[in-house]
């Protein structure tokens, strides 16, 4: 028995690793994974009633939210996210400590001066404190996390470490 099928936007995606994250914290290894070659024909399916579920990011997904088409059933963040104030966490919905969501970072060349770092983290500290760039963010379902260069390498560290665990117990290839 297959169990129920859900869809990402690709083998090793971000969607398909917190896909497996939550089959595996949630105790439900009779899940089905159904890689795509992007998120459109994920979605596409999931209108049409090919898939019934799928993990994808929110500025995927919020139009398609606006039109009624899909139904938000949880966030994967720490916290509920601004642009979908009423879609619960997982983790308000019982899945205690389970986060698994996509980020972005700006890195340098290993070995680039303190001063390059300092200016680099600097500027986009300016840039997201911006009223017109938390609006730009916020309007695709964005959600900054400004924080220090040494912040980051401890946050990157942690990813690697859980993510890389998710990979190895679940034999995750890239085709």
């Amino acid at each position: 028995k297959t169990g129920v099928s859900w869809g990402s936007a690709g083998l090793g995606s971000p969607h398909h690793l917190v896909g497996e994250l939550f089959r595996e914290e949630a105790g439900l290894g009779n899940m089905t994974h159904v890689p795509y070659r992007g998120a459109a024909p994920a979605v596409q399916d999931v209108i049409g009633g090919q898939i019934p579920a799928m993990w994808a990011d929110s500025a995927t997904i919020i139009p398609f939210l606006g039109e009624k088409k899909l139904k938000a059933i949880g966030v994967a963040s720490p916290a509920r996210i601004d642009v979908l104030p009423k879609v619960a966490t997982l983790q308000e919905q019982g899945l205690k400590g389970f986060e698994g969501y996509a980020w972005q970072g700006i890195v340098v060349p290993k070995g680039s001066s303190a001063e390059v770092v300092k200016k680099f983290s600097q500027s986009l500290q300016f840039a997201l404190a911006d009223t017109r760039t938390k609006a730009r963010l916020a309007a695709m379902g964005v959600e900054p996390m400004p924080g220090s260069s040494e912040q980051m390498e401890k946050f990157v560290s942690n990813e690697r470490s859980k993510w890389g665990r998710v990979i190895t117990a679940n034999n995750i290839k890239l085709d």
